[in-house]
């Protein structure tokens, strides 16, 4: 009875008996599927359209239209759009709600939020309305929504994605411009769409998009689902807030008046470069100071009105110096100036962080970026790994200031060979970021246990991670305490090992070689096996990390994404009082295209000694070459957990 009581309140507050909904949702409304879906998906966009008009002054209106059925009950289905309150505004927002029985209401505007966009710790301009469908309504039922947004914006290009995960049927973009305006748009993820253009207004449509189903290792879903970069830009330079934004080096052109001016150097940082760096003879020397300063500066991302170029605009250097405090951006700017003060040039970069595919060349954008790093420009004297070569700027060393823990030398993993553009005026460009070599990520574990006749187990585990694969370890050390790090270490070994206490954890950084070592204490209660009273297994491999990737026996739809990985580990394993080996596995070696694993077990001096190295290749495996990409990691799984017999005498 409460429950009903509570849909009446909700539904009194939601909608109003006002117009039906207009014609053009019937409309979409009557063309239904041709065909069932799994169980699994929650809802069909029967119809979307986003309809942007730009005026001669590059202030656009877009209008987006969404008819979605309901399929499954209960499932968040919602429509929203964020904007920037000082440039822009939402004008409209509707949204009808038409049941199976044909009862159609509109909600009212109190059903339309407006919420900010900022996350804890994140300061941000933006805010976005959003208006949820209900939740209660049936099968069948049919949710659609109106919203316009205007936008006083500098930008001159415009993504459209065709779709989320849930399956589309007809899927529609409209540009239409002033009179001698030019429009270009490439496509990613299909094949190329050639617009419907008339007069002034070009259409992009596809149809029939199916449900894009998550699957574990798959591509990010930017790398999956089609969408489209449009470009567009008057046939001659008229405003010159509008830059025609062609190719890369006219973005480069374009940030570089946002990014340049906030990192000139000031009395006050040119004193803080001189403290930082007295003492420091070496280039390297000098910019591992500086970065090491700006590293220990406080993040506190904020977003400031990216429409208007804000996004891009950092504070200046002096005022991060002296709050103690700033965005990446911030971060970046910071750095550059004092380099600058020490003699040093250096330019900014935007790269898309999370994602080293995401960003595409060939939609010159800077709406693909999300990040702000740093390249120091260095002499032939200066070695160090994350170093490329750019034909008119030089050699640049790639650092990225905001990371705390990632020294200078190396790079984020996620930023490594992905599209970055170097902001230079004219000279800038998208260039590839270094890709290190896979050695300086590997991680070496070695393994001293000793075996009872029980069963039980006391194991000293020493790890060595380089670079990267360091990057977590050296984190939680430095900005967590030891009572989570213990919590972490111990879900980690539980599911390997089972019942098991950690009896001591104790981590050292060398950073000098970037290599984080942790050393483990660990009692396993039953890792062997009694059968027969006299016959022990024990399966020494399991000491070892897994592989990071294990695949169910399905048919898979995505292709399989393996990020490269290097790993080499030794368990010395030394027997109980009157036990011998009576049965040891033979070598194991496998060579694939995804990976290369060899394992050996020998037996000496009353000691089981397990040696394996695996090898993950960078990949993106075909969904048809699913079959031998778990065959692999199967054969991988089976070497680490294969058992050895031991007899008691």
């Amino acid at each position: 009875m409460k429950r009903s009581i509570a849909f009446l309140i909700f539904a009194s507050a939601a909608f109003a008996a006002k117009n039906p909904s207009p014609g053009w949702v019937h409309d979409a409304a009557a063309n239904q599927p041709k065909s069932e879906y799994s169980g699994k998906v929650g809802s069909v966009t029967l119809f979307h359209e986003e309809h942007l008009t730009v005026g001669a002054d590059g202030k656009w209106s877009a209008t987006e239209r969404g008819v979605i059925k309901v399929l499954q009950s209960g499932r968040h289905i919602s429509a929203g759009r964020a904007y920037n309150p000082k440039s822009g505004r939402i004008r409209d927002f509707h949204g009808w709600l038409i049941l199976p029985s044909g009862k159609e209401t509109e909600y009212s505007k109190d059903s339309v939020l407006d919420v900010a966009l900022s996350a804890e710790y994140t300061y941000d301009e933006g805010r976005a309305k959003e208006l949820d469908c209900d939740p209660n309504a049936p099968p069948g039922a049919i949710f659609a929504y109106e919203v316009t947004q205007e936008e006083d914006t500098v930008f001159t290009t415009y993504p459209y994605s065709f779709q989320e995960r849930e399956p589309v049927l007809v899927s529609r973009f409209v540009l239409t411009l002033p009179p001698a305006w030019d429009a270009r748009a490439a496509t990613f993820n299909h094949a190329e769409i050639t617009p419907t253009v008339q007069g002034s207004s070009y259409a992009w449509e596809l149809r029939d998009l199916p449900w894009i189903e998550p699957e574990e290792h798959s591509p990010h879903f930017q790398a999956i689902a089609p969408w489209i970069g449009v470009t567009f830009f008057p046939a001659s330079a008229t405003n010159a807030a509008l830059q025609s934004l062609k190719d890369w080096p006219a973005v480069s052109r374009w940030l570089s008046g946002f990014v340049d001016p906030p990192a000139e150097p000031t009395p006050a940082v040119r004193a803080r470069a001189a403290e930082l760096t007295r003492g420091a003879n070496a280039e390297l020397d000098k910019i591992r100071a500086i970065a090491s300063f700006v590293q220990q500066t406080n993040y506190v991302e904020v977003a400031m009105n990216l429409t208007r170029g804000g996004g891009y605009t950092p504070h200046s250097a002096d005022q991060v110096l002296a709050r103690n405090y700033g965005d990446c951006k911030d971060k970046a700017t910071l750095m550059r100036s004092l380099l600058k003060a020490a003699g040093i040039d250096s330019y900014a970069i935007v790269i898309f962080s999370g994602d080293r595919e995401y960003v595409r060349h060939e939609w010159p954008s800077p709406m693909q970026f999300n990040h702000a790093i740093v390249a120091v420009r260095i002499s032939g004297d200066t070695q160090a790994a994350a170093v490329i070569e750019h034909p008119s700027l030089g050699r640049l060393l790639i650092f990225d200031p905001t990371d705390p823990v990632t020294p200078v030398g190396d790079l984020p993993e996620d930023e490594q060979g992905s599209f970055a553009l170097v902001v230079a005026g004219p000279n800038g460009d998208l260039v590839r970021m270094p890709r290190l070599p896979l050695p300086a990520a590997r991680i070496e574990r070695t393994v001293e246990a000793r075996l009872d006749p029980s069963g039980s187990l006391a194991a000293h585990l020493v790890t060595q991670y380089f670079g990267q694969s360091g990057r977590s370890v050296r984190y939680q050390t430095r900005h967590r305490s030891m009572d989570q790090l213990k919590q972490n270490l111990e879900r980690v070994y539980s599911r390997r090992l089972g019942g098991m206490t950690l009896d001591k954890i104790q981590p050292e950084d060398h950073v000098a070689e970037n290599r984080m070592d942790l050393a483990v204490d660990v009692t396993v209660g039953k890792f062997g096996q009694i059968m027969q009273e006299k016959l022990l297994i024990v399966k020494p491999g399991v000491l070892t990390p897994d592989s990071d990737y294990s695949f169910a026996n399905k048919e898979r739809k995505l292709p399989v994404r393996l990020e490269s990985r290097l790993r080499q580990d030794s368990v010395v394993l030394q027997l109980p009082p009157g036990f011998s080996v009576d049965e040891i596995p033979d070598p194991v070696s496998i060579e694939s295209p995804y990976g290369v694993y060899h394992a050996s077990w020998k037996s000496a001096n009353g000691a089981v000694t397990f040696e394996q190295s695996l090898q993950v290749k960078d990949t993106l495996a075909a969904p048809s070459e699913y079959a031998k990409v778990k065959e692999f990691f199967d054969k991988v799984q089976g070497g680490q957990s294969a058992p050895v017999v031991l007899l008691k005498q």
